[in-house]
């Protein structure tokens, strides 16, 4: 009886293990379910889960082996001395879950690791049951559980990848059998920033002409865009979708799904450079884009982003346009003009002149649209019709959005999606126009590999220009600062936070009419 007892509270011990493995699960989830993503995390972290998750095993065993060694005379220490961890556990457990460390989204994916750790911790429960038979000592093995945990959720993932890889193949399989029976006018947008609004515009201004099925939000990736076929798709006669790259052939393996007949390549920039290795090695993934439409097919590049524009002179079998490009009969903008309220100016269509109004903010929005434009006027979207369209775009959450407050003193201008240095240039300037005191708040940038740092210190110097104040977070704030006192700016003002809540409590501090802008804002695997 006392041995069952044992094993009943070994096994709730190995559950508890489980749970405590959620923040694991949470890193692993928000890297793509690539371990190296949840060990770049500990790296850039110093390791601190993993010496929380040792602290634990430490605590548990020293416990154990002074609870046995003090009441090894009675029978009872068989089965109570591993209730010790299982009492750690639970404390380590609510107390990541207070920190939000064990907020994982619950897709069918990750339930499906989460049973396959559950089953491997069962085991290696089962085992520590086995041995506790012999002696009551063996139960203080139970603790190396509590070490083993981020391990054994990297072995369930890799366990699963199988299986995953499988079941992706026959989502794939049924996105690709709808496109084909449905056969709507699919065009791919990719770029290392501006995509989303890129993809918004452009459905605007074919919404003028034809219906329109767009991918929402962020869905860029094989499994997002596959649903959005899947469980979106009717009768649309325009699929949008917005391609997402962190990793050399990503764009190609997308390009596969969908089959685009259309293309539009925003921007080449240091975005995930981390991840791809090179500025060259993303620029021949946004290329992916352009060799994967066939000679029926047209793709417009924006000459206003100098990497984009020398992509244009590489073959390919499709029709090519170069947005800005200078040439007779282009397509382009002049007179830019960028105020509090929106972005104004003339859109250049072959010498014809159009002037376009809209709410939106940044000078990067002119380059967009003109690029938009180019595919919008190439399936009969007329010209009036693009104007209209975008004098009717929303803002698009996150980015460069003037966010109303409740304070008349206060202007808060959203940008916290934006995580690239020219789009962190346009939202400073944009920023510059409004009155009051001028604040930014911003982690800085990341993944840019080995150009990070000296992005950073680009940074702080661009907010000394502008700012009266600088409030940033995290790892890269040094990076930040040293820019910003280089680039003029007072010592006194800037500020350095542990996380974003406590830099928007400091807000108070600052009395009379401010502006904030908040820019970029750091997924939870990066620190």
């Amino acid at each position: 009886m006392e041995y069952c007892i044992s094993i009943i509270l070994i096994a709730i011990a190995a559950e508890l293990s489980c749970a405590a493995a959620l923040p694991i699960f949470k890193i692993l989830q928000l890297s793509g379910y690539k371990a190296r993503g949840v060990f770049d995390y500990l790296k850039a972290t110093k390791y601190d889960m993993l010496i929380r998750y040792a602290a634990l095993m430490t605590m548990s065993f020293i416990a154990m082996v002074v609870f046995i060694g003090c009441f090894n005379a009675f029978e009872t220490v068989r089965y109570t001395a591993v209730a010790l961890y299982i009492i750690l556990a639970t404390v380590f457990i609510i107390t990541t879950a207070r920190r939000g460390d064990c907020k994982v989204v619950y897709t069918g994916r990750m339930i499906r690791i989460i049973v396959a750790d559950t089953l491997l911790t069962l085991v290696l429960g089962a085992c520590v049951a086995a041995l506790s038979y012999f002696s009551p000592f063996w139960q203080t093995v139970t603790a190396a559980i509590g070490g083993l945990i981020p391990f054994v959720a990297i072995a369930a993932n890799y366990i699963m990848f199988p299986f995953e890889k499988l079941n992706h193949g026959r989502y794939i399989k049924k996105a690709k059998a709808k496109l084909a029976e449905k056969s709507p006018i699919v065009i791919g947008i990719t770029g290392s920033f501006g995509k989303t609004t890129a993809k918004n515009l452009l459905c605007g201004m074919l919404k003028e002409k034809y219906t329109v099925l767009a991918t929402p939000g962020s869905f860029n990736t094989p499994m997002g865009i596959c649903r959005t076929v899947n469980d979106g798709l009717a009768d649309e006669q325009v699929l949008i979708a917005e391609l997402g790259a962190r990793h050399k052939g990503d764009i190609k393996e997308l390009c596969a799904i969908v089959s685009p007949k259309y293309g539009i390549i925003t921007a080449v920039g240091d975005m995930h450079i981390a991840t791809f290795g090179s500025v060259d090695n993303v620029a021949d993934t946004k290329f992916e884009l352009a060799k994967s439409i066939g000679s029926d097919g047209f793709c417009a590049f924006n000459g206003y982003n100098a990497r984009c524009a020398a992509l244009f002179d590489r073959a390919v079998a499709c029709e090519k346009t170069l947005v800005g490009g200078g040439a007779e009969g282009a397509i382009g903008y002049e007179n830019l003009v960028i105020g509090k309220d929106g972005t104004a100016f003339e859109l250049v269509i072959g010498g014809n002149k159009y002037a376009v109004r809209t709410a939106l903010l940044g000078a990067h929005i002119a380059e967009l649209v003109s690029v938009c434009a180019a595919v919008a006027l190439k399936l009969g979207v007329t010209p009036e019709q693009i104007v209209s369209a975008v004098g009717k775009a929303e803002p698009v959450e996150h980015r460069l959005q003037l966010v109303p407050s409740r304070d008349p003193s206060i202007a808060v201008i959203d940008d916290a999606y934006n995580s690239n240095p020219v789009g962190a240039k346009n939202a400073l300037d944009v920023l510059g126009m409004f009155g009051g005191k001028k604040i930014i708040i911003t982690p800085g940038f990341v993944e840019l590999g080995t150009v990070e740092k000296d992005c950073n210190t680009e940074l702080g110097k661009h907010i000394a220009a502008v700012c009266d104040y600088a409030f940033l977070i995290g790892s890269r704030a040094q990076d930040i600062k040293s820019g910003a006192v280089d680039g003029g700016m007072n010592e006194g003002c800037i500020s350095i936070f542990a996380s974003l809540d406590d830099a928007v409590s400091a807000l108070a501090e600052i009395v009379g009419d401010k502006a904030v802008l908040f820019e970029n804002d750091l997924p939870d695997n990066i620190k």
